[in-house]
């Protein structure tokens, strides 16, 4: 899970990591920094601040999705990676952000993966079943070996999974395993769990982190070392860990023995650099000194489009992928001025959401129609894009959402939103809310928080008090709108305002508990539509997935499956 809002309380950002009460996804906080200065965006319409500079300070065009790469047709010996930080741990229990994620990503296997294209697949679970509401059952791939050389085995998979039970040990993943009774091999080749109620979202979870395996040996040997430099780990992915100096890299090499050859690594082996300055991994990138990173600073986009398309012959460096990803408004209270869904209405018609992107990120993003972004449609593609092209254009005509305002009354207080002047992005976002309120004839005032104080904002209501919009990044850890729209439900840990819709919970609830895909995007579809309407969660961006790959190399995933899928095995040449 992660706090998308990359320093609010997260693990899949540029943030600092602290557990959170769910899993799943989780709001996370941003320090990528921004080409744009918020004093140049407070008087004028914000698409006239955007753009994308190049590295003479002219613009380059705004960045456009990619949605693959050619396949690499050999290998090479090093790939040289860079990660914001160094890892806490490599434990998959302890797994909860971007960087032990990512380099998990390419050593342990969970039982089933998200391939790039977002669809569940197989993985050291050759098969699933869902006999009765209560059951799942996965029946193991033969011939299955651990970086040890040991055979995987049903007790290495039932240990594995156990250990997230385990209340001593403190899964992060544990709200996963929260309706799970027991967990059991039942067969030479077959795990059997055992659920106290139904919960389709489970057999998701088991391609993420949550459903990462290890050998059971040698995690026992290794006890409170596990994953830890002086520890080690036994998987079975493509690379295996080879070294990890503290403080300095960590390097995975090619496991020989792996049991997906068409899948085997082209990399002899990748060596992951802790680069935490934004800038030195951007004056890293462009000196050709690292291979690749998914962590592209904002404000280096510029110079890599420049260095990369037709700048440079030899191909280009920086690309973007689609990403689960949904930055939205949450409004957090909803007795003072936002109470009239009108009001709601009105404040999102009338937000300029492309002079947001093109000046908070660079222009690398989307427009955001629901608080459950496209990048969420991992099943059911065509019915879930039919639903959410239907919804209506989030924003508007000024005259239709003044006269929302004029049907309703404007509040006499004014609308109190937080933002951090420690998340790049926000105080543009915020800026913008307010022109946009005062435009329609509201009042608005802006709350500057630091880090700390506005991270609490997620945990604390009586941080909240006073406080009537927040600004949070979500997203999913496997593709299923389910699981943001989950935290909309009544009494949600993270449905601040107190938002409460029988109908939207009853549809929320029966899509979590039903295995029909085709059901469950019938039932989402539904309840998207009272979220959309009800304005609690005001979507404002689905954000792209930089990659930086240097030219002449090719193969890497591009939408935002690096934390769950082995990105770097396909990496090579041309």
């Amino acid at each position: 899970m992660s706090h998308r809002t990359r320093s609010t309380r997260s693990t899949r950002s540029t943030h600092s990591t602290h557990r959170t009460p769910t899993t799943r996804i989780t709001p996370t906080t941003r320090s990528t920094s921004v080409l744009v200065a918020l004093t140049a965006c407070t008087a004028l319409a914000l698409s006239a601040c955007g753009g994308v500079e190049g590295a003479g300070g002219g613009r380059t065009g705004t960045p456009e999705l990619t949605e693959s790469m050619p396949p690499a047709t050999s290998g090479v010996e090093t790939l040289r990676w860079a990660l914001y930080a160094e890892p806490s741990s490599l434990d998959p229990i302890y797994s909860n952000d971007f960087p032990p994620m990512e380099v998990l990503a390419n050593v342990c296997e969970s039982l089933l993966r998200i391939d790039p294209d977002l669809s569940l697949k197989p993985s050291l679970a050759a098969s699933w079943s869902n006999p009765d509401p209560l059951t799942w059952v996965y029946e193991l791939r033969p011939g299955v070996t651990l970086h040890s050389g040991a055979e995987l085995t049903a007790e290495d998979v039932a240990y594995s999974l156990g250990r997230n039970l385990d209340k001593k040990l403190g899964s992060y993943h544990d709200a996963v395993y929260q309706n799970v009774k027991s967990i059991e091999a039942t067969g030479e080749r077959r795990i059997t769990v055992r659920l106290s109620t139904p919960d389709a979202q489970f057999n998701q979870a088991m391609a993420t982190p949550a459903g990462r395996i290890v050998g059971r040996a040698q995690a026992e040997r290794a006890g409170e070392r596990l994953g830890r430099p002086d520890g080690g780990i036994d998987c079975t992915g493509p690379f295996a860990l080879a070294d990890w100096s503290a403080g300095e890299s960590i390097t995975i090499e090619r496991h020989e023995g792996y049991w997906d050859r068409p899948r085997a690594a082209k990399p002899g082996k990748v060596e992951f650099e802790f680069i935490r300055d934004p800038a030195a991994r951007t004056t890293a990138m462009l000196a050709g000194e690292l291979d690749g990173s998914w962590f592209v600073p904002a404000s280096g986009y510029g110079k890599l489009l420049a260095q990369g398309g037709t700048a440079a012959p030899e191909g280009e460096s920086l690309y973007f992928g689609r990403t689960s990803g949904s930055y939205v408004g949450m409004v957090t209270d909803l007795k003072g001025p936002l109470a009239d869904v009108r009001i709601r209405r009105a404040l999102s018609l009338a937000i300029d959401r492309e002079g947001i992107i093109s000046a908070a990120v660079s222009g690398a993003a989307e427009p955001l129609k629901a608080p459950a972004a496209p990048g969420t449609w991992g099943y059911a593609q065509k019915e879930l894009k039919a639903a959410y092209e239907a919804l209506p254009e989030p924003g508007g005509p000024v005259e239709e959402a003044k006269k929302l305002v004029a049907e309703a009354g404007a509040p006499a207080e004014p609308i109190t939103i937080a933002v951090t002047g420690s998340q790049s992005e926000m105080p543009v976002i915020g800026t913008e809310v307010k022109r946009a309120g005062e435009a329609i004839g509201l009042k608005v005032d802006i709350k500057t928080l630091p880090a700390d104080n506005y991270n609490a904002l997620y945990s604390d209501a009586k941080a909240r008090e006073g406080i009537d919009m927040l600004f949070s990044l979500w997203q999913a850890d496997y593709p299923d709108p389910t699981a943001i729209y989950q935290y909309l439900r009544t009494g949600d840990t993270f449905n601040f305002a107190g938002f409460s819709d029988p109908e939207f919970d009853r549809l929320i609830d029966e899509a979590k508990a039903t295995a029909d895909t085709g059901r469950r995007a019938e039932l989402i579809s539904r309840a998207q539509e009272i979220a959309v309407e009800q304005s609690v969660w005001i979507p404002l961006y689905t954000p792209f997935n930089p990659l930086y790959l240097k030219p002449g190399l090719t193969g890497a995933p591009l939408n935002s499956v690096q934390l769950t899928y082995p990105w770097a095995a396909g990496i090579g040449k041309p």
